[in-house]
């Protein structure tokens, strides 16, 4: 039988109820990144809540919003483990590959899945850096749509391991606030395989609503992935990217409202006109 976050879980993903595999998981992702927005708009208007089962239903499935790291792949983790998935989250600290320096601490939620004896990265919530499928441990480079990304256990002051992205062999890249990977590999983020729980979800959450390195109290920023790319809203611009191509578009104050309804399906009122300055 069912959970009701596996039946709103499909409702929302407008996937068929039916018995996961490992296989499905690359549907699931792709959905995910396609239809639920990376956004910060609880944030940005004071309305954050605490990272639980109950509200996460509420928030990203019945209500048809999205959110940050520590929300979307919670909500995954909660999934999975109703699918009898053998999984755990850790935390990771992000990588700025276009300041190149370290973002806060722990300021990362990521989930580790084991599957036939063989432990694998999974990660839905790493803004529009999605690698869509599993990431082996072994070192492995997958490709999606965004680029290559790969793991590799590596020890610094962050972790103990690196997941690692470059641009794809045709060219397959995105972009997050002005971080865009390139043709080598570089570093999106360090993690450790040490086991997190509800709790530390929460104060993560804390640390990206309140440091002042955060980049997520800054302005309100929505993105989410687009068949042929990724888009992205600010309260200043909508960008565009469409195989490999951005365009970048300014727009006026009575523009946000209609292009945060019509392009990523979020039509609540109080997040409209409560953004801070973001270019």
């Amino acid at each position: 039988m069912m959970t009701k976050l596996q039946k709103e879980f499909f409702k929302r993903l407008k996937i068929p109820a039916k018995e996961i595999t490992f296989d499905d998981l690359d549907e699931i992702l792709l959905k995910m990144g396609m239809i639920l927005p990376y956004e910060n708009l609880d944030i940005m208007a004071g309305t954050i809540k605490n990272i639980s089962k109950d509200n996460l239903i509420e928030k990203l499935l019945i209500q048809k919003r999205g959110g940050l790291c520590y929300e979307l792949n919670s909500l995954l983790y909660y999934f999975l483990i109703d699918c009898g998935f053998q999984v755990y989250k850790v935390a990771g600290t992000v990588y700025d590959l276009y300041d190149n320096k370290w973002k806060p601490d722990d300021g990362h939620v990521i989930i580790i899945l084991s599957h036939e004896d063989k432990d694998y990265v999974v990660d839905a919530g790493f803004a529009s850096h999605l690698p869509l499928h599993p990431v082996p441990f072994n070192g492995e480079a997958i490709s999606s749509q965004t680029g290559e990304y790969r793991i590799r256990k590596r020890n610094t002051r962050k972790g103990t391991h690196i997941l690692e992205m470059r641009k794809g062999a045709n060219g397959e890249s995105t972009s997050f606030l002005q971080s865009e990977p390139s043709n080598e590999w570089k570093i999106g983020y360090a993690f450790t395989v040490d086991p997190i729980d509800e709790k530390k979800v929460n104060n993560i959450q804390k640390v990206i609503v309140e440091h002042k390195e955060s980049p997520f109290n800054k302005g309100a920023i929505t993105c989410k992935l687009t068949t042929y790319g990724h888009i992205s809203l600010t309260n200043k611009n909508y960008t565009e990217t469409f195989k490999g191509t951005k365009n970048k578009q300014p727009i006026e104050s009575k523009d946000y409202a209609r292009i945060l309804r019509d392009s990523f399906g979020i039509t609540q009122e109080k997040y409209v006109g409560k953004t801070l300055e973001r270019g």
